[in-house]
C-alpha cells in the first residue's frame, strides 16, 4: 500500500498483553483456605465477598475495597459472568482464592466498560460469608447445667448477655460492654425471627451460640452503620434469668380463685360503673398480694389500659356489669378476642 513500500523489511516491537485458548477453563490459585471449613459453597448459596480485578498485565479495572462494600450474589446461577459462577463453587467461608478466567467465560470478544475485549481477567476474592436461602437458624449448645428442668417458651421475659459477630469474626455489638443484659419477651417480636428460635428451650446459665442467616436476620438491607445487608450473624449468648410467662392470649392470670363478686370489688365507689382508674388500681393491688400475675416484661400501664379497653365495649371510658366478662366467659360466647 501506500504506507509500507515494497519489498520493505519490517520491524515490530511487541509487548505480550495475554493469551488464551478458546479451550481453556478457569484457573484456580489458593491464597488461603481456613483450617475449619465446616460448609463449602455450592450451586444456590448466596455469597457476600470482596475482590480486586485485574488483567493478566496486573491493570486494575475494578474493585469492591474501594466502594468499602462486599459483591453479593447467588452463584450457579447466571448472576454473574460464566467464570466467577464457576470459581466460586467450593469456597470456605474466610476463603481467599484467585480465579483467572478467560474471555470466552468473562466478557468477550467485546469487552466491557475498562475491560478490553478478549482480555483474561484475574479476579483475587476473598470470601466474608454465604448462605442458603433454606437455611435455618443453626444453635451450638456450649455448655448446659445439670439442672435444666425449666426451658424457655413463648412469652417468657429473659435476661441474657450476647456477644453479637460476622462469619469473619469481625464484632458488631455486645451486652458485655454495655454492662447490662439484653431484655425481651420471648416471640413478642422484640428481636429478628432468628433470635427468637434461637432462644427457645434454653434453661438458665445455658451457654449457645446461634448463627443466624439474614433472612432470618436483618435481611438485605441490614441496619445503617451497623449490620451489612445479607450478613449471616452469629450470637454467643448466656440465659441470666427466666420468668415464666403466661399462657398464649392473656396479660393477666388469677393465682387461685376469681370472686364471685369481681365486678362489684372492682367498684369501689359501687356506682354501677367502673373507670380506668379504678381498674388499674385493683389490678395493682391484685398483682402486689399475690392473687393475680401479669404478663412479664412488658409496661404495666399499657397491659392494664388494652384489659380495659377490651372490657370497654362501647368505647365511652367506662364498664358496665352488662360489659364486663372474664376471658373464659368470652371464650363460651364466641366472642372475638383483640
Amino acid at each position: 500500500g501506500k504506507e509500507i513500500p515494497g519489498q520493505a523489511s519490517l520491524v515490530f516491537d511487541v509487548v505480550l498483553l495475554d493469551l488464551h485458548n478458546p479451550k481453556d477453563g478457569i484457573s484456580i490459585e489458593n491464597q488461603h483456605v481456613p483450617e475449619s471449613c465446616e460448609r463449602r459453597s455450592q450451586t444456590g448459596d448466596f455469597l457476600r465477598y470482596h475482590y480486586n480485578g485485574t488483567l493478566l498485565d496486573g491493570t486494575l479495572f475494578d474493585s469492591s475495597y474501594s466502594r468499602n462494600r462486599t459483591y453479593d450474589t447467588y452463584i450457579g446461577k447466571g448472576y454473574v459472568i460464566a467464570g466467577m459462577d464457576e470459581g466460586l463453587l467450593g469456597v470456605c467461608t474466610g476463603e481467599k482464592r484467585r480465579i483467572i478466567i478467560p474471555p470466552h467465560l468473562g466478557y468477550g470478544e467485546e469487552g466491557r466498560g475498562k475491560i478490553p475485549g478478549s482480555a483474561v481477567l484475574v479476579f483475587d476474592i476473598h470470601v466474608v460469608d454465604f448462605h442458603n436461602p433454606s437455611d435455618s437458624v443453626s444453635i451450638t449448645v456450649n455448655y448446659k447445667p445439670s439442672n435444666c428442668t425449666v426451658l424457655s417458651k413463648k412469652g417468657d421475659y429473659l435476661k441474657y448477655h450476647y456477644n453479637a459477630s460476622l462469619l469473619d469474626g469481625t464484632l458488631l455489638d455486645s451486652t458485655h460492654s454495655l454492662g447490662k443484659t439484653y431484655n425481651i419477651v420471648l416471640g413478642s417480636g422484640q428481636v429478628v425471627v432468628g433470635m427468637d428460635m434461637g432462644l427457645q428451650d434454653m434453661c438458665v446459665g445455658e451457654r449457645r451460640t446461634v448463627v443466624i442467616p439474614p433472612h432470618l436476620g436483618y435481611g438485605e438491607d441490614g441496619v445503617e452503620g451497623e449490620v451489612p445487608g445479607s450478613a449471616v450473624l452469629v450470637f454467643d449468648i448466656e440465659l441470666l434469668e427466666l420468668v415464666s410467662g403466661l399462657p398464649e392470649g392473656y396479660m393477666f392470670v388469677w393465682n387461685g380463685e376469681v370472686s364471685p363478686n369481681l365486678f362489684e370489688e372492682i367498684d369501689q365507689n359501687h356506682d354501677g360503673e367502673v373507670l380506668l382508674e379504678e381498674f388499674s388500681d385493683y389490678i395493682q393491688a391484685q398483682v402486689d398480694s399475690g392473687k393475680g400475675k401479669l404478663a412479664p416484661g412488658f409496661d404495666f400501664e399499657k397491659i392494664v389500659k388494652n384489659m380495659f379497653t377490651n372490657q370497654d365495649r362501647d368505647g365511652n371510658g367506662k364498664v358496665t356489669a352488662e360489659e364486663f366478662k372474664l376471658k373464659d366467659q368470652e371464650a363460651k360466647e364466641e366472642h372475638d378476642e383483640l
